[in-house]
């Protein structure tokens, strides 16, 4: 799990200076999808909740310290989010387009909620997602086109991102 955990971290490093960078200053997005989480997702299904919420929160604690959310934010949302895809890992078949974007689908609701809820709690230090907003379903959009293509780019290398052995 270490390994996994490692290199999921390296490259959710990698992710967030791409989208900081680059994807932030492209003027015709007006969102940015959440790389971080699709590698995250990507992760916990190809592994189990174990290692997920391990690299969600470690992965989310490096982001709290790289942006200026609260600190335990990132963590927060990213380990529920590893824990909860990864009690899915090996239910179902991960084909090329379909369930990798319908699990950037789910994800991206499970933060937007887990958001919500969290701002209920802390109020307006915590930014959250509106409903009938367009960053909502836009960055769920975002999130869709590209999961099959992280997802492809990180099955490249399933020696690094995949841990030998069965899901725990």
């Amino acid at each position: 799990m270490g390994r996994v955990v490692f290199w999921t971290t390296v490259t959710v490093l990698f992710f967030s200076l791409f989208e900081a960078a680059i994807l932030s200053n492209l003027a015709f997005l007006p969102v940015m999808p959440d790389l971080v989480m699709l590698a995250i997702v990507y992760v916990s299904f190809m592994n189990s909740s174990t290692t997920g919420s391990t690299a969600g929160f470690i992965s989310g604690l490096l982001l709290d310290f790289l942006s200026a959310s609260p600190v335990g934010l990132n963590a927060f949302t990213k380990s529920v989010t590893g824990y909860v895809a990864g009690k899915f890992a090996g239910a179902f078949n991960l084909d090329r387009i379909l369930f990798p974007s319908l699990m950037g689908l789910a994800a991206t609701v499970l933060k937007a909620l887990v958001t919500w809820i969290l701002s209920i709690f802390f109020g307006p230090a915590i930014l959250s997602y509106r409903l009938a907003g367009s960053a909502l379903w836009l960055e769920i959009l975002a999130n869709i086109v590209c999961a099959p293509a992280i997802f492809a780019l990180l099955g490249l290398f399933p020696s690094l991102f995949v841990r030998r052995g069965s899901p725990e």
